[in-house]
């Protein structure tokens, strides 16, 4: 079973205790799936392939309404899966309140309306690959009011078309973990949160032995060019014409190639820091340059 199947089956079994919030997830699953759009009896409410949607829409009418809705479907395959409400009267006091303008006014309503929304038409990528979270809409509008009832609690959602689709989607790590915990999958928002910080982890150690390898990577082409400025300078002329203090440098440093700066400057006498060791390393440079010019060969 798929991460994305996993939610879903999480979600499928949270139902929420408050009515206003159950009639939210119902007007969710419907707008989602294309549902209330009737027949020549006037009782069908909904036909999808579903399952998942519709045998939560089969309990959330049944809490709200008190409803045995009439289904139509094999639990051992897909679909179809029809829901009815043969009275007339009741089925038009569904439609009536999952289209009331303040169905979405309370913030727990909208985290019911996404779990709805998900429910129906959602899927989220195996976290271990990428992050990626979305809910397909039939429609500008539908997608539209899913984007905004994300917004309304605080996830920076965006829309994007796909062919005939209007998707709303997230993309980063942490509101895709937070909107987990918002619509109710708990253990899901739990396992997605551990994969992430191990992923952070990772990321992290990685960065930090790139960075070191960068780092030792410099310090032996340092070394490398230093030991042939010192070379350079050995062979053609000597170490005569130095200083004392640039001469001892030049020794020690042909003699441990491989030694930090700081522990080189440790062995002079008298010992100096990681940076007046760099110095003189730098002059003795200049100095074999300077001779290499002079021989014409840069």
């Amino acid at each position: 079973m798929s991460f994305s199947a996993d939610v879903k089956k999480e979600l499928s079994q949270v139902v929420p205790s408050s009515r206003h919030c159950q009639i939210a997830e119902i007007a969710a699953i419907l707008r989602l799936l294309g549902g209330s759009g009737g027949d020549e009896s006037g009782g069908l409410l909904l036909r999808t392939e579903n399952g998942t949607a519709a045998r939560k829409l089969f309990t959330l009418l049944k809490r709200a309404y008190n409803i045995n809705v009439a289904e139509m479907g094999d639990d051992r395959k897909e679909g179809p899966y029809e829901i009815r409400i043969p009275d007339a009267d009741r089925r038009d006091a569904v439609l009536k309140a999952v289209g009331h303008p303040s169905l979405l006014n309370q913030e727990c309503c909208k985290k019911a309306f996404l779990r709805g929304a998900f429910l129906a038409s959602g899927s989220l990528s195996a976290p271990e690959k990428y992050y990626h979270f979305e809910i397909v809409c039939p429609d500008a509008e539908t997608a539209e009011a899913v984007r905004r009832t994300m917004s309304g609690i605080g996830y920076d959602a965006k829309t994007v078309i796909r062919k005939k689709d209007h998707v709303v989607y997230l993309k980063e790590g942490g509101q895709i973990v937070e909107i987990l915990g918002a619509m109710g999958a708990c253990i899901s928002f739990l396992n997605i949160e551990n994969i992430r910080v191990m992923k952070e982890m990772r990321g992290s150690i990685n960065r930090q032995v790139n960075c070191e390898t960068a780092n030792m990577n410099k310090t032996i082409i340092s070394a490398v060019r230093q030991i042939e400025d010192i070379t350079y300078i050995r062979d053609h002329g000597g170490f005569g014409d130095l200083s004392p203090a640039l001469r001892q440098m030049a020794e020690l440093r042909l003699g441990f190639p491989d030694m930090p700066l700081q522990e080189l400057g440790e062995h002079l006498d008298p010992r100096i820091g990681k940076s007046g060791v760099n110095h003189r390393l730098r002059k003795l440079g200049r100095i074999a340059e300077e001779m290499r010019q002079k021989s014409g060969k840069s």
